[in-house]
């Protein structure tokens, strides 16, 4: 009866064990998945263009925007806007990549940050990787080299001499960041890509 008894809990013992085992394993692979499907979404090309018309779009509506992250919830994606209007913190939730707004809230400022910063650690360590996806995707653009060429007119026709140009990320935006020389005196020139406004001339 004894044996009977310890063969009964080392049954139980190995079911809850294997239990354990799988929702661990099942938990790690939703966990993956949960991260490429966002990956997926920094990296399709279209984010950048997006959150460049929602930042466009709500600063019409009278609204600064602080940040745009991409999440994936279940399955289905979405962009978070962290944004204020007449000093009051809002955040709203759009679908991706239809930009239907889905929802709207007014926050406390120390729940914002606590938000963006829990969105940033877990779900959002591709942030760089972003950056650099934004910057190749638009080399990867046929009116690149023009636009490039265009700059360094442009940068020339205001007396600078171009040492270095390159396309950078700022705000979610793409950027021209330009090291120039002008009457033997070092510049950074940044100007927006890809209608070329002079966002900064500056002494080095």
């Amino acid at each position: 009866m004894a044996i009977l008894s310890q063969s009964i809990k080392a049954a139980a013992i190995s079911i809850v064990t294997v239990a354990v085992v799988g929702t661990t394993l099942g938990s790690s692979a939703m966990a993956t998945n949960y991260h490429s499907a966002n990956q997926a979404i920094y990296r399709d090309g279209n984010f950048g263009t997006l959150a460049q018309k929602l930042r466009r779009d709500l600063s019409k509506s009278g609204y600064q925007v602080m940040d745009i992250q991409a999440v994936n919830s279940r399955g289905n994606p979405s962009i978070v806007v962290f944004a204020k209007k007449n000093n009051l913190p809002y955040e709203l939730k759009y679908t991706y990549p239809g930009l239907k707004l889905i929802s709207s809230s007014q926050k406390q400022w120390s729940t914002v940050w606590q938000d963006k910063k829990q969105l940033h650690h877990g779900n959002y360590k591709q942030a760089n990787r972003y950056n650099n996806d934004l910057e190749d995707n638009i080399k990867k653009e046929a009116r690149y080299p023009t636009i490039k060429q265009r700059a360094i007119r442009k940068v020339s026709s205001m007396g600078y001499q171009v040492k270095k140009i390159d396309i950078d990320e700022k705000n979610n935006r793409g950027v021209f960041e330009i090291d120039a020389k002008k009457g033997g005196q070092d510049f950074d020139i940044i100007l927006g890509y890809p209608n070329l406004n002079v966002i900064k001339v500056e002494k080095d």
